[in-house]
């Protein structure tokens, strides 16, 4: 067979403006840049993207039309460009990666076989950690061909190497053909080995993320011939992050000792960490160290105090694992309590195959299937307080059912004394006059001067006004007319009027 070239390459980020800066934006940009140039001059039969082509589900439109200029200059050169989605950049429903394989700049692998020649290359878009055991090896049965070596690209943190994730052993003997190569992006840093005959490895990233990635960036050529699969690593020049260690002492010259190790190195469009060590008693304004240098034409300053864990720029240094969102999303929904009604709208809304022009015609017709099936004659329990009830407060109020398995029995004895008093009262004598002195003496506070209702609360002064105002006796025609027509409209049974949200 004719030798096949391939460049292996993965988390490129495009985007990603570390530290704030565009300058670093631009060399994540640039970064990949160069292995598209490295591609053309070259003259490789193809590129493999092995995920996290963007830093962000939602780049900006420089960085959409940047990666579209990049990937044009690959098909002007008559080398396809094929990739896989990474955890970073995967969105819900359509990727980025269909819209540039609708321009026809990129095509993205699958469980189908991309031919290369006598090599069938396979995908697998990353994988939630959660969602790992339960993936679907069967989704390549039937889809071997007669190619003389097939190559996997995957964007997982895999076993064996330390950090992995998932067993790269039961992916190689679950998949129903053999395969050669795993060609793997996520891990930043350049890795390589063999399970049984079987080459994994990573490419690395084409920048630098973070102060932990310290080597050299790097991408990999995969050399396909008749006698087998090789692999080599070509360093990518980029922007240089330089460390300068300062062992410090208390004293007055701890600034000057840091300013004058800054002075022995080159900083100039650098990014400059500057790593502090030594008496934890030595006082520094990091505040001058940055000016200091920004003077020397540092591109980003930034300083780890080692003595205490402080980092300027709080750069982490772990690894940062993506949730699947759909999980994250479902697991807060359950902690909501929603009723049915609504967890239906939660449905309907993050169903990716209900078109959002059809979203409010979708929900009247399933909301009202829903409440054709509630009975709304029967009345739904409410949880109320005994005590609101009958307070006086909620004298006013609609009666409400109440399911008498939540009242205690101390409150039913409550309630029946306190009907019992109701049915004892006796007439409430007419008032002659306008002077509070004539209230009976039942119905006087406990220091004897305030009015007090019925259920012993003291009236307030405008009640006390109102109820004294005018002699029952004196009431006027029209009066006497109105509170007649009132006790009729009061007594008159009224509809039982149903709240929907009770029965959503």
């Amino acid at each position: 067979m004719d030798e096949i070239r391939i460049i292996h390459t993965g988390d490129t980020h495009l985007g990603y403006r570390q530290y704030h800066s565009d300058v670093r934006r631009k060399d994540f940009l640039n970064a990949f840049s160069a292995v598209v140039d490295d591609a053309v001059a070259m003259g490789v039969d193809a590129v493999i993207h092995a995920g996290d082509l963007f830093d962000s589900r939602n780049p900006t439109l420089d960085d959409i039309l940047d990666a579209m200029g990049l990937f044009s200059r690959l098909k002007n050169a008559g080398i396809p460009l094929l990739a896989i989605v990474g955890n970073h950049e995967s969105k819900q429903n359509t990727q980025w990666l269909d819209l540039y394989s609708s321009l026809g700049l990129v095509t993205r692998l699958s469980n189908e076989a991309y031919r290369l020649g006598n090599v069938a290359i396979y995908g697998i878009d990353s994988v939630a950690k959660t969602k790992i055991p339960l993936f679907d090896y069967s989704i390549f049965d039937g889809k071997d061909t007669d190619a003389l070596y097939n190559l996997l690209v995957m964007h997982q943190l895999v076993k064996p190497f330390s950090f992995g994730e998932w067993d790269i052993n039961e992916v190689i003997d679950k998949i129903p053909f053999d395969i050669h190569a795993v060609l793997l992006g996520d891990n930043h840093k350049y890795e390589i080995t063999k399970v049984d005959d079987t080459w994994v490895t990573y490419p690395g990233s084409t920048e630098r993320n973070s102060t932990s990635e310290r080597e050299p960036r790097s991408y990999n050529i995969v050399t396909i011939k008749d006698s087998g699969i090789e692999i080599s690593k070509r360093i990518i020049p980029t922007r240089e992050f330089l460390f300068i260690p300062v062992n410090v002492n208390e004293g007055p010259n701890a600034i000057e000792d840091v300013f004058n190790a800054i002075m022995e190195h080159d900083i100039h469009d650098k990014v400059v960490f500057v790593e502090l060590s030594g008496d934890v008693k030595a006082r520094l304004d990091f505040s001058e160290i940055e000016k200091f240098l920004l003077s020397r034409g540092a591109l980003v300053p930034g300083i780890k105090d080692l003595r205490a864990g402080v980092d300027t720029l709080n750069d982490p240094t772990l690894k940062v694992v993506f949730s699947d969102p759909d999980d994250v999303i479902k697991e807060e929904i359950r902690k909501m309590n929603l009723t049915s009604g609504g967890l239906l709208l939660d449905d309907m809304i993050r169903d990716s195959q209900i078109a959002k022009t059809r979203m409010g015609d979708e929900a009247e017709q399933k909301l009202g299937e829903l409440l054709e099936k509630i009975d709304f004659t029967n009345p739904v329990p409410v949880s109320v307080p005994v005590d609101e009830m009958f307070s006086e407060n909620t004298g006013e109020q609609e009666p409400q059912s109440i399911d008498e398995s939540l009242v205690s029995d101390s409150a039913k004895e409550k309630v029946s004394n306190n009907i019992s008093q109701h049915a004892e009262r006796k007439p409430e004598p007419e008032v002659s006059g306008s002077n509070s002195d004539s209230l009976p003496e039942e119905n006087v506070g406990q220091n004897g001067n305030e009015p007090v209702n019925n259920y012993g609360n003291v009236l307030q002064p405008e009640k006390e006004d109102s109820i004294l105002s005018k002699d029952k006796t004196e009431l006027s025609e029209p009066e006497k007319q109105s509170s007649s027509e009132k006790k009729k409209d009061d007594d008159t049974p009224k509809p039982r009027q149903y709240n929907l949200g009770d029965y959503l």
